[in-house]
């Protein structure tokens, strides 16, 4: 008797303290330490001009000031409420990010993919549409010639926020999807 009731109890334990379902938040700070706001003026920020330029002609300091100069020619990706679909003028994005990504500056880098939504929902719909949203935004880039191999996706639901007003303006910025780069 006193076995089972051992063995119920440890059981319990275990069931209650399973792993947690929240993603691991990924530290900004890291990427953007020793920057500032005009951090970004001094770099040459036609993304075009370095997409043909051969990677060693343009030189940064550290990785996270190239990792941050990419990131800051990278587009998110906004979405209708419920939707994980990509619109027409989203899907101009789409296009942008990818000749981003496959520039010299960021061709050696691997590609994360974040999907977020608005605090509507519970937690676990949004966790859900999250993972869509990175999955289409993924796929699209995918079709746009970013190599697959390079690209991750995570879903942070409504846990990253843009913006914490309660209103239609800042809900529509919290539906998105956030194009990272980091070292491989």
């Amino acid at each position: 008797m006193k076995k089972s009731i051992i063995f119920s109890v440890v059981l319990g334990v275990v069931l209650l303290s399973g792993c947690s379902e929240k993603a691991p938040e990924i530290d900004t700070a890291v990427v953007n330490a020793g920057l500032d706001e005009s951090a970004g003026e001094g770099v040459d920020s036609n993304i075009d001009k370095m997409a043909g330029m051969d990677s060693s002609a343009v030189t940064y300091a550290t990785e996270d000031e190239r990792i941050a100069a990419i990131e800051n020619e990278l587009e998110p990706i906004y979405f209708g409420t419920d939707r994980y679909d990509i619109s027409v003028t989203e899907s101009e994005k789409i296009d942008l990010d990818a000749n981003v990504l496959n520039g010299a500056l960021a061709s050696d880098l691997a590609v994360n993919v974040e999907g977020n939504c608005d605090e509507w929902g519970t937690d676990e719909y949004n966790y859900a549409l999250g993972l869509k949203r990175a999955k289409s935004t993924k796929d699209s880039l995918i079709a746009a010639g970013v190599d697959s191999a390079r690209m991750s996706i995570v879903s942070y639901g409504e846990g990253k926020p843009l913006c914490d007003e309660h209103n239609a303006e800042c809900w529509q910025k919290n539906r998105r999807a956030d194009v990272k780069v980091m070292a491989q």
